[in-house]
């Protein structure tokens, strides 16, 4: 009899194990996030978004599914229906990683532009439309740009960055640092080794080394945060 009651227990607990569901993880936000090179066509100085090297750091069966566009804020995902597209896709218990912050103060643009106050709106709505649907949000502040003048390595997003903290916190949302992360990455490195972890000339994609970099700072910090699914 007991022998048969721990053939039982260990029967459940597989059954329980394998009817576990995995997490569906969906990514939002710009081209530092962004599907850019294909792994067969790259080259050391192609542009690789750190979302695509997020799945071989997360746990087996994790679903990812990579909705960030070169270029994109919380105004232009919203105004060309990209954010409404996503809402309807995602079922309930979808985790969305939010990074943004990285053009929303370019004046020049009025596509993307936002001011601050806009831009912590356009993201709180963004969270109660997701939460409605009963989403899971993870905010994340934007990568760094490895933009080095004189020799020291300038903050390029500010206030903005700060705003996506805000919004975190009013919310009461996990928050991925990636802008103090990569921040103090890049200063460590300097202006000679830094921009071997960037596309060619450019200072804001990634290339393949710097996309593993940052996905690997992010799966660190959600572990250390003890966010659920990783």
């Amino acid at each position: 009899m007991k022998r048969l009651f721990i053939i039982l227990c260990a029967t459940c607990v597989a059954f329980s194990a394998s009817a576990k569901k995995p997490m569906t993880l969906f990514l939002v936000g710009d081209e530092t996030m962004a599907e850019q090179t294909s792994p067969e066509d790259r080259t050391d100085s192609s542009a690789v978004g750190w979302g695509q090297e997020l799945g071989a750091l997360m746990p087996e069966g994790t679903i990812i599914e990579n909705h960030a566009l070169n270029g994109a804020t919380t105004r232009s995902i919203n105004g060309d229906g990209q954010w409404a597209n996503i809402l309807n896709r995602a079922a309930k218990g979808t985790v969305l990683m939010l990074q943004f912050g990285h053009h929303e103060y370019d004046e020049s643009d009025g596509r993307t532009y936002s001011t601050l106050e806009d831009f912590e709106n356009h993201l709180m709505t963004m969270v109660a439309e997701a939460q409605k649907k009963r989403l899971k949000v993870i905010m994340l502040t934007p990568t760094a740009k490895c933009y080095f003048k004189e020799g020291q390595l300038h903050p390029r997003h500010g206030a903005y960055a700060e705003g996506v903290r805000r919004v975190a916190e009013r919310n009461k949302l996990p928050l991925i640092d990636v802008d103090a992360l990569t921040y103090a990455w890049i200063m460590e490195l300097g202006p000679e080794l830094a921009p071997k972890y960037f596309a060619a000339e450019d200072v804001v994609r990634l290339n393949e080394a710097g996309a593993k970099k940052v996905a690997d700072m992010v799966v660190t910090s959600a572990k250390a945060q003890k966010i659920k699914g990783f």
